[in-house]
């Protein structure tokens, strides 16, 4: 968190790109774009412009297939079946009664539509913040104690916030399937190979994660991560996509077995 970085070898003297060339580099020259970054003061609307620019394009696109009927309804139904099984597990194992389970389904009747939006939106508000933070802070402590690198925690915000803009693209594309095949479960994946996706199959849901822009978007961070770490890009990327690899299958095999 040192405003005043100096890269190793020597002062920071280059010139700080502009927005437009930040922009247009995350795609056609991530590796010339964090050098820069590398070579340039901590400079934090590196992670808050995109940030920011994914928050309200997810907000505005979550509102739009909140609004969607049909995805709309699709959400509920999803929501409904969740709930449905967690109340069903509680009074299994005695943590709630037949009585106390209605009373929880008209409250959950009362919230409706607008909370399933409201949740939809607000995790699209939240949920970047919270992953720029978190993602940064592992990487961070990834390079501090594996590899040696001596870096600012922001530096390493600039590198993850700055892939963001990846993550925007994700979005939209997803949002544009989800509306053309009129299905929620529509992403830019092995998961459009899947004629009946099930959110309880693990092997679904590991074919779901094998999303186009999360390799794409692990690459251009493990290029940024070797950048401002002074690291062989293949090792930084190794361990970039493990740490993905534990993240996703823990996820997917603890979620199948709180659903189990």
């Amino acid at each position: 968190m040192d405003q005043t970085y100096t890269p190793p070898g020597g002062s920071a003297q280059a010139e700080p790109m502009s927005f437009t060339d930040k922009l247009v580099n995350i795609f056609a020259s991530p590796g010339e774009l964090y050098e820069n970054v590398r070579l340039t003061p901590v400079t934090h609307s590196n992670w808050l412009i995109p940030t920011l620019i994914l928050v309200v394009v997810g907000a505005l696109l979550g509102y739009a297939v909140m609004t969607n009927p049909s995805l709309s309804d699709q959400f509920k139904r999803m929501a409904s079946q969740e709930m449905e099984k967690a109340f069903e597990k509680q009074v299994q194992q005695g943590k709630m009664t037949a009585e106390q389970v209605e009373q929880a389904r008209e409250q959950a009747a009362q919230f409706g539509s607008i909370g399933v939006i409201m949740t939809r939106i607000g995790g699209a508000v939240v949920g970047p913040f919270i992953t720029l933070f978190l993602v940064s802070l592992v990487y961070w402590l990834l390079g501090k104690g594996v590899m040696k690198a001596v870096v600012p925690y922001w530096k390493v915000a600039e590198v993850v916030g700055l892939a963001f803009f990846i993550t925007v693209l994700d979005t939209v594309v997803t949002t544009i399937l989800m509306f053309g095949l009129d299905q929620i479960f529509a992403v830019p994946s092995l998961s459009l190979l899947i004629p009946d996706f099930s959110i309880e199959n693990k092997f679904h849901l590991l074919a779901a994660s094998m999303n186009i822009f999360t390799f794409w978007n692990l690459g251009v961070i493990g290029i940024g991560l070797s950048r401002i770490f002074q690291r062989d890009f293949p090792k930084v990327l190794v361990l970039v996509v493990a740490l993905w690899l534990l993240w996703t299958l823990t996820m997917v095999f603890g979620m199948t077995a709180l659903r189990g």
